[in-house]
């Protein structure tokens, strides 16, 4: 197949001033590719050339892109999506490999092609850190591809956007059609489009408005939008510069490729937060917490504290009287006292324990069961108020609990 049939054939999803040096090319396809070379004032050589940086991987996407090197690749050192795939796979997989780095600078190329090399960036976020960095344009196509990474970071003059897709059609021309001669089976009359027909350039643009639709809801998945807030604010077809760019969501941010690489190759002492992959804090020590005594207790919580301890009262002057003044209790004082006084055992429990023991051995004094407890208990420093005549069992337990 011709050249110039090839580049008409196909959709591209570059900037017009590229699309124009190619087809200057393809014009000239009769002539060897050193004088193609000479007359575009352009070395017979490829520049792409993956390089390795202090564990980050920096992968060239520059010039035109073609699905496959061709002599487009080697006359005005384009890229190929088939190289930047393989090169980009081998980093992903080197454990040698801590990042990797797109550096583009491109005005785009075939839609063939590209679709499949973003996803397959897109679907290895996560992996390892991969930023695109646009060192010239990253335009059409190549804005495609930047996209797809974790991270876009633009130069002050760097072009960005270009969204769309260009179909090249040719018309037949009275001398083509005298030479060929071209029958199309009655079954697909639409298989050979005549562009200068209105039924032909219809169906013509709705295909490229089909691939327009792809290239532009993938955009706006790579960079979290709308495909809506593509159209609107990522310049229609026009592309935007540096901090413009930014401002409009087509970059994250402004830099360089060294201090990229620089950033990307420092030691880590954490993982990454989630917002970015160039968090500069640093952690801060965690500071051990000593546990709290109870002076410091006390110090820093008096009110705490007192409340705790006033609580503590009256529970255990709830035990004491439940314990002393219940039934079982009677003709038990002796061992109703050492319950109370000497353990910890609650009420219920108390009272089952009293109730299966023997009662007291009744005593020649007549006393009662409460003034038997008082006699047994020294108490030097409670004495009874001066309007206080008869204790009560409340009052009993709560002189006991004051002195525990």
């Amino acid at each position: 197949m011709r050249i110039w049939n090839r580049i008409t054939g196909d959709p591209w999803a570059i900037t017009e001033t590229a699309l124009h040096t190619i087809l200057e090319v393809a014009a000239r396809e009769n002539e060897a590719p050193e004088a193609v070379a000479a007359k575009l004032g352009r070395q017979l050589q490829n520049s792409y050339n993956a390089t390795e940086r202090d564990g980050v991987a920096i992968i060239p996407v520059t010039g035109p892109l073609f699905r496959y090197a061709n002599i487009f690749t080697a006359i005005s050192g384009a890229s190929s999506y088939e190289l930047i795939a393989r090169d980009f796979m081998s980093a992903l997989e080197n454990p040698q490999i801590s990042s990797i780095i797109l550096d583009i600078d491109s005005p785009g190329g075939e839609v063939n092609g590209v679709s499949e090399l973003a996803s397959m960036i897109f679907e290895a976020r996560g992996t390892k850190p991969i930023i695109a960095y646009a060192s010239g344009d990253a335009a059409s196509g190549a804005y495609w591809i930047a996209s797809a990474a974790d991270e876009i970071v633009v130069s002050e003059t760097s072009a960005l956007g270009s969204i769309g897709v260009v179909g090249i059609y040719r018309g037949k021309s009275a001398k083509e059609s005298a030479e060929t001669v071209e029958i199309v089976s009655s079954q697909s009359p639409h298989k050979r489009l005549d562009p200068m027909s209105d039924d032909g350039r219809a169906k013509l643009q709705t295909r490229i408005d089909a691939m327009a639709d792809v290239f532009v809801s993938t955009i706006a998945r790579n960079r979290s939008v709308t495909p809506d807030h593509v159209l609107e604010h990522y310049g229609g077809g026009d592309v935007m510069i540096g901090a413009n760019a930014v401002s409009a969501g087509l970059a994250d941010r402004i830099g360089s490729l060294e201090r990229l690489i620089t950033e990307l190759s420092s030691p880590k002492t954490q993982s990454p937060p989630p917002e970015g992959f160039f968090s500069l804090t640093q952690p801060q020590p965690k500071k051990e917490k000593k546990p709290m005594n109870l002076e410091q207790l006390k110090t820093d919580h008096p009110d705490l504290v007192a409340s705790l301890h006033a609580e503590g009262s009256a529970k255990e002057k709830q035990r004491l009287k439940d314990i002393l003044s219940c039934e079982a209790a009677e003709g038990r004082e002796k061992l109703a006292q050492e319950i109370a006084l000497n353990t910890e055992i609650n009420a219920m429990d108390a009272q089952h324990l009293m109730k299966s023991a023997p009662k007291d051995e009744p005593e020649k004094s007549q006393s009662s069961s409460f003034e038997r407890v008082m006699s047994a208990i020294p108490n030097p420093e409670i004495a009874p108020d001066g309007d206080d005549h008869i204790a009560t069992a409340d009052t009993v337990a709560d002189r006991i609990a004051s002195t525990r």
